[in-house]
């Protein structure tokens, strides 16, 4: 006789919750497992009526053949995963299970940076064109909680870590917007990262992909899934665009343009967001929207009035003649790059940078940071503080602190008119903060208390 085979959610976050309430639901009895479950997740299980004990993940029984639900924040080298694994454990996640009761198509989008803003964006201009778009995975909503008969699509940011276990998912379209180092306190290998990444192609109908990383594809950048998988490969990039469903950027009479192709979409100078990164998530959108087969005139109105998110380059205004800049989602080198390109020609910069720095590698943007016309100082703090300290010396003499807080009221001391403050610390915030945005928040905070 065959043993029942027993279910398990690992992680009791919001996703691993949502996995819970969703097996609940269709009345299939589960295990839950977490080391470090809190008391706000146990009163959520009692209110669905769970009432058995949350294991430790060391505790669990292996049973092959059973799934097993991780949630992303739980990494699959954890020895009773991988043990679990060999036994013959199905090792699956939310997003798979999304997909297979999901009814509407499903849009996926990641990258090292700008998926949130660009998932965000994408639902933005479908909703203006679908009757019922349902936006969430990595951002918002845990993707099973937004499962609706009623939905025309759904919109999902995913994460690596969600994608490393999501080898099939049904998409309609694909996106991989751009590849930098990240999670290396998690991955290996940078190349183990991107391999997770690329996992969005595996079984999608379309694919987007900025130019640069499909021409990566031969330096493992993006296996050749990036062109194989999918039925048509939609390419956007920040230059001219190379054949006439290509998305870019053109210069006509001394101004930048949206393109696709050799026709004139719209000047970016239309846009609420200024800088290249904004402008690039935009070609993303719109080359997303098309593939959904959004009108093309229709997304280049509403586009217009997206004004962004919270966080990601965020202008604050102060009135005070200079630009503060909260940008506390710059959780990676990557994304730091990307916003000194933005603002570097704005005015002299005083950068802040540090935090919890997932095993990054900074050389790269020290040398960003050196070649900068106008860098007026680096300021630096927390966990990441001495190593960021020790990458900048050979160029430049950045002040150092303990305390993120010590670090801003030292910026707005050095701050004068005409000079851009920019908070992006290419490092996570959880040294000392509950997250990027608490970080955010509290830099917004100190600034207005100047300002008062």
């Amino acid at each position: 006789m065959m043993p029942h085979l027993v279910p398990v959610v690992i992680g009791l976050g919001q996703t691993g919750l949502s996995v819970a309430r969703f097996l609940t639901q269709q009345g299939i009895d589960f295990l839950v497992a977490d080391d470090r479950a809190s008391d706000q997740a146990g009163q959520t299980l009692h209110k669905i009526g769970y009432d058995k004990t949350v294991q430790s993940i060391a505790q669990l029984v292996p049973q092959s053949g059973a799934h097993w639900y991780i949630s992303p924040g739980v990494p699959l080298a954890l020895p009773a995963i991988a043990e679990a694994q060999r036994q013959g454990v199905i090792l699956t996640n939310d997003i798979n299970l999304f997909s297979q009761q999901a009814k509407a198509p499903i849009i996926g989008v990641t990258g090292s940076n700008g998926k949130t803003t660009v998932t965000t964006l994408v639902g933005f201009l479908a909703s203006r064109q679908l009757p019922s778009v349902r936006v969430g995975g990595n951002i918002g909503a845990p993707s099973l909680d937004l499962l609706d008969d009623a939905a025309s699509c759904y919109v999902l940011e995913l994460s690596s870590y969600q994608l490393e276990l999501s080898t099939q998912l049904p998409l309609k379209v694909a996106a991989l917007l751009n590849l930098s180092p990240d999670h290396l306190d998690r991955y290996e290998t940078v190349d183990d990262y991107y391999a997770a990444k690329s996992h969005i192609f595996s079984s999608a109908e379309q694919g987007v992909v900025h130019r640069d990383v499909a021409h990566n594809a031969a330096q493992n950048a993006t296996p050749s899934a990036v062109s194989k998988g999918v039925r048509k490969l939609q390419v956007f990039s920040d230059r001219p665009p190379q054949d006439d469903a290509e998305f870019g950027l053109i210069e006509r009479g001394g101004q930048t343009f949206l393109a696709r192709g050799q026709a004139v979409l719209l000047a970016v100078s239309a846009l609420k967001l200024n800088g290249k990164s904004h402008w690039m998530n935009t070609l993303a959108a719109l080359a997303i929207g098309d593939c959904l087969g959004l009108d093309l005139d229709q997304m280049l109105t509403d586009v217009c009035q997206f004004s962004g998110l919270r966080h990601r380059c965020q202008r604050i205004e102060l009135h005070d003649g200079r630009t503060w800049v909260n940008d506390s989602k710059a959780t990676n080198v990557g994304a730091t790059q990307s916003a000194l390109r933005d603002f570097e020609s704005a005015g002299p910069i005083i950068l802040l940078l540090g935090g919890q720095a997932k095993a990054a590698d900074f050389s790269e943007l020290a040398r960003q940071v050196t070649q900068l016309h106008r860098l007026k100082q680096v300021l630096v703090y927390g966990d990441a503080g001495a190593m960021l300290a020790d990458s900048l010396a050979p160029f430049i003499v950045p002040e150092v602190f303990s305390e993120f807080d010590c670090m801003v009221r030292r910026a707005v001391q050095l701050a004068d008119a005409g000079d851009v403050i920019l908070l992006s610390p290419a490092c996570a915030s959880l040294d000392q903060f509950s997250s990027y945005e608490a970080r955010g928040d509290r830099f917004e905070e100190l600034i207005m208390a100047r300002a008062a």
